[in-house]
């Protein structure tokens, strides 16, 4: 099936824009302003934690009482500036962008969902509920912003 726009989410974080990287691509960070994660566990030699293009883990949320399991990969990886991930699911492939680009003060960042439906009936789901999921996370970058907002950079 065709790839899909989910949502996009663009904030304007006055901070550096490698605090901010830093804050989405670092688990124990993402700890601090993301109430969705749970942990990520590394498929590599130890399961130890491997930031780059290639690298397999399953991500695990938990939206109210459910806990998701996806199968993540990461497939651009562009320090301090993108990092892109796909993850699989019965619904299909999710693609899951971040990118971030300076700003006079800061960092604008732009947060991407995508979905490749597994079948049409998840297609037409994501297009009546699709609203919901933008919701939840605008919330969570609402949680980075508030958190890097606090932070003195000077």
């Amino acid at each position: 099936m065709k790839e899909m726009l989910v949502f996009k989410i663009e904030k304007y974080i006055h901070c550096p824009l490698e605090v901010v990287f830093d804050y989405i691509n670092d688990d124990e960070k993402i700890e601090q302003w993301n109430t969705l994660y749970v942990e990520n566990i590394y498929h590599t030699k130890d399961n130890k934690k491997a930031y780059e293009k290639g690298t397999v883990f399953t991500s695990v949320q938990k939206i109210q009482k459910k806990t998701f399991k996806l199968k993540t990969e990461i497939t651009q990886y562009n320090p301090p500036y993108e990092i892109i991930m796909h993850s699989y699911s019965k619904e299909g492939t999710t693609i899951t962008k971040y990118i971030l680009r300076r700003s006079e003060q800061g960092t604008i960042l732009t947060l991407e969902c995508r979905l490749i439906p597994s079948n049409y009936y998840y297609k037409v789901v994501t297009k009546l509920f699709g609203w919901s999921m933008k919701f939840i996370m605008e919330e969570q970058i609402e949680n980075l912003h508030a958190l890097l907002e606090t932070m003195d950079f000077e």
